[in-house]
């Protein structure tokens, strides 16, 4: 039996306001990978209705609507709560951007290594030496990775990357996770090297269509939302080092007493 007819595949698109390429490229997707697409329209309006009812008139399409944008952390919530119905423990998930910038050559890749090492956050990382890479994306991944590094302990060269694969043992935990928009993504590496889920990063291709002008990512708010996520795991960490060592000293007074 073949391994796709034991394991259920899911390719989970969030999309808000997607270009017409979208069609094209789950063509792409469904023609190299035996997997079931489901796309979860985030608000975006009557004026992408076309594309969504395209999509889901697609041999293998699902697409779930939010009447109004709820944020990427929480479409794929929306996504994962629907593949934990259907499928459960016996799926197989990769999250992939709509905008472009992962080729199915690397969908599929990164997809298999979740074949491989199951109960693992697997991450398709990209180059950030190569030519063509926007400042603001570079600035702000190193960053991230240097915050999440103080926080956790891990480096980790590419904590912004939207490709990422699963199996079905991480579904609870994937749901559990707190974000609704952008943050969710810096959660989810926080509460898996938290509870020791495994991460692995894999390299792909660094594609930026047009300068990533197609991205929905707002720099200055969601900036924050990412950077409060990691601020907040290491006041905690700062604030419960202070309790302890306040306690320690208690103690020790206590016993020279």
């Amino acid at each position: 039996m073949k391994e796709c007819e034991t394991m259920k595949n899911w390719i989970i698109i969030p999309a808000l306001e997607p270009g017409d390429g979208l069609c094209a490229y789950i063509t792409e997707l469904r023609q190299r990978i035996c997997a079931s697409v489901l796309v979860v329209d985030d608000g975006s309006g009557e004026a992408s209705r076309q594309i969504f009812d395209r999509i889901r008139g697609m041999k293998g399409c699902t697409v779930l609507r939010h009447e109004q944008n709820r944020g990427k952390g929480r479409a794929l919530k929306t996504a994962f709560a629907y593949v934990a119905e259907k499928t459960g423990k016996k799926s197989r998930i990769i999250c992939v951007d709509c905008d472009g910038q992962h080729s199915p050559e690397d969908v599929e890749y990164v997809l298999g290594m979740a074949a491989v090492e199951p109960g693992t956050l697997i991450l398709g990382v990209r180059d950030f030496s190569e030519e063509g890479v926007p400042f603001r994306s570079l600035f702000g991944n190193r960053a991230v990775s240097f915050l999440f590094w103080l926080v956790c302990g891990k480096w980790l060269r590419d904590t912004q990357t939207g490709l990422r694969a699963f199996d079905g043992s991480l579904l609870d935990l994937m749901r559990e996770i707190p974000g609704e928009r952008f943050e969710y993504e810096t959660q989810m590496l926080v509460f898996c090297a938290k509870n020791g889920v495994p991460i692995a990063d894999r390299p792909i291709r660094t594609i930026y269509e047009d300068g990533n002008t197609g991205s929905h990512f707002r720099p200055f708010r969601d900036s924050v939302s990412v950077l409060w996520a990691l601020f907040s795991e290491l006041i905690r960490f700062a604030a419960s080092s202070l309790v302890c060592a306040a306690l320690d000293v208690f103690l020790f007074w206590a016993v020279l007493e």
